[in-house]
């Protein structure tokens, strides 16, 4: 057994706690003791049997997610154990799984994982130091590339015994990469030592994790079955969890035929995404019986930045001016009371519903952040505060719509026969919005309108999932709807998201194509934070800038998960603060 100690982080002393510990805090301490007997949000003696199906959209063609090819099948997270696990209800901890303990050097230059003797993989197998070196050498060398990104501190990994394995890194460890490390997914080695890992196809895996592939069919579906003498089933991180018999995700051609699917009872659960089937969708027999339950449960999540995101890969797009103009022609307001049924809040943060959303007035302590970068920010930057505006009726509407042709008139590009041209090469203002539902037309069509009242000619171009991820990781778009994830605890996703390196990098978050020398410092001012309160000022710094920048024109979240499902399942009765938790409820028939 690992030793009684708690691992305490405290990059502002000389050194840490160098102890073998079973958990892991990125600031303070975990929420559970060594030795806790299961997560309080599960049902430890939940039942374990019948299924839960939910459905995809498109089709998959791969069981490999960790490359930039294929179109992975839903749910394959759950073939796999990882080194260490969160829990669901703090933001910042991990608990140990596949490795049973964590030892962080006192010159914060290795990070060595003690794994668990009973730790197997599906085939009997045991889980041994090799087998992790393994994967990390394939996803460095052969993964996406954003591994690579994630990686570049870690100078080598090595097996110092068959269970114990060290990583070393180039520079002193900030807290998130240890984060990221322990999170890694561990692969047999033996298995894929005789299987190209470097290809997508339908090469079915062994895992560690509590399920299987049972059955599957392209086009189709993809259907899960629970691990019989799964090894982990009464690890305290897996205590009253995946207690279904089976999981499936059926695939439906679009979300239309998908919605038409669950009200038949072609599958079991469904998080609704579409305001307008929420509010008018769900209706009829099965739904005033009792057969289908519909409900709101709250979520205190971050909501990342939801929007319509400018591609400044494209020469129109890369000034800042000609960004705002277009971004001030979506009307909000409009859209969430006239075709979102009020049921959004606008996004104005790339973390919203959080404590880290920048405000409009910069407080003394950011501005000390900007004022110490080695690349200045711009001028204009502290002269025009960034706020979202949301015009409240249409005569503030054309206001702003006036405003923003002023500004585009500056930027030189004028009007001409009703048609903005750039005054120099003649070239007109004119740009794609690529999408994939056919239901979000309706939400860009009065958009597109207030853009043609500007001179702006916008298209929109609807693909399928398959072209959409294709063109998505080759930046062959000019605008597209993304959402930028986020949770409590950013880290080195900031450097997949903004960072310069990451926009030059096929299959990169960096969507936006953004590269900025300010912006790549604070991104590792916050990666590198030593306290909660430091990481805070940080990322509202950084939060700030971006909305400034005008990368995305903002839409808007939601705080509660939209769920309706049939009615025969049960969940605990404390839900987990920051997930759905669906691998907590049960069935009851």
């Amino acid at each position: 057994m690992c030793m009684r100690l708690f691992l305490i982080v405290l990059f502002g002393c000389s050194s840490i706690f160098a102890a073998c510990s079973p958990s892991y805090s990125l600031y303070g301490q975990p929420k559970y003791k060594e030795g806790f007997k299961h997560f309080a949000y599960v049902n430890p003696n939940a039942p374990k049997k019948g299924s839960l199906s939910q459905h995809s959209v498109g089709s998959f063609d791969s069981f490999n997610q960790f490359i930039p090819f294929g179109i992975p099948a839903s749910g394959l997270t759950l073939l796999y154990d990882t080194l260490m696990v969160t829990s669901e209800d703090e933001p910042d901890s991990l608990y140990g799984l596949v490795a049973q303990c964590v030892e962080l050097a006192d010159d914060k230059k290795s990070i060595s994982f003690t794994l668990n003797p009973n730790a197997r993989f599906n085939d009997g197998a045991v889980i041994n130091a090799s087998d992790v070196v393994w994967t990390f050498n394939q996803l460095n060398t052969k993964g996406d590339p954003r591994y690579k990104l994630y990686f570049r501190d870690v100078d080598q990994v090595k097996v110092k015994d068959d269970h114990q394995v060290t990583f070393y890194l180039k520079r002193p460890f900030n807290r998130d990469l240890v984060f990221f490390i322990g999170t890694l997914p561990v692969f047999s080695k033996s298995f894929w030592q005789s299987h190209d890992f470097s290809k997508s196809g339908l090469v079915e895996p062994i895992g560690s994790g509590p399920y299987l592939i049972k059955d599957y069919k392209l086009n189709g579906f993809i259907r899960y079955e629970r691990v019989k003498n799964y090894w982990a089933e009464n690890h305290p991180t897996r205590k009253g969890m995946f207690n279904f018999d089976e999981l499936k995700w059926v695939y439906f051609k679009d979300d239309t035929v998908a919605f038409e699917g669950f009200k038949s009872h072609l599958y079991d659960l469904r998080i609704e995404h579409r305001s307008k089937l929420w509010v008018t969708g769900y209706n009829g027999p099965a739904l005033t019986s009792g057969e289908i339950i519909k409900e709101e449960i709250n979520n205190r999540e971050p909501q990342g930045m939801q929007g319509f995101v400018f591609n400044l890969r494209r020469p129109m797009f890369k000034d800042r001016a000609v960004r705002k103009a277009i971004a001030m022609a979506f009307d909000f307001h409009w859209v969430n009371d006239q075709l979102l049924y009020s049921q959004y809040q606008r996004a104005t943060s790339f973390f919203n519903n959080s404590d880290l959303s920048s405000t409009p007035i910069i407080p003394s302590k950011e501005a000390v952040i900007y004022k110490e970068l080695q690349n200045p920010l711009p001028s204009q930057f502290f002269d025009e505060p960034m706020y979202v505006v949301d015009p409240e009726n249409e005569a503030q509407m054309r206001a702003q719509l006036l405003e923003a042709s002023a500004i585009l008139d500056q930027a030189g590009w004028k009007i001409k026969d009703g048609i903005r041209v750039n005054k120099r090469t003649g070239e007109r203002l004119a740009f794609d919005i690529l999408i994939i539902q056919p239901s979000f037309e309706r939400i860009i069509l009065p958009y597109q309108e207030h853009l043609k009242r500007l001179g702006v000619e916008v298209r929109v171009r609807k693909v399928s999932p398959s072209d959409y991820i294709h063109r998505l990781r080759n930046f062959d778009y000019d605008m597209t709807t993304y959402v930028f994830d986020t949770h409590f605890t950013p880290g080195n996703e900031l450097y997949d998201y903004w960072s310069s390196t990451s926009a030059k990098i096929s299959g990169s978050s960096n969507i936006a194509g953004l590269e900025n020398k300010s912006v790549d410092e604070m991104v590792k001012l916050a990666i590198q934070s030593k306290s909660r309160e430091e990481l805070q000022d940080r990322i509202r710094a950084l939060d700030r800038y971006l909305m400034w920048e005008q990368i995305v024109v903002p839409q808007w979240y939601l705080d509660v998960y939209r769920v309706a499902y049939w009615n025969h399942f049960k969940r605990p009765r404390v839900s987990p603060a920051y997930d759905l938790g669906l691998m907590t409820w049960w069935h009851t028939s």
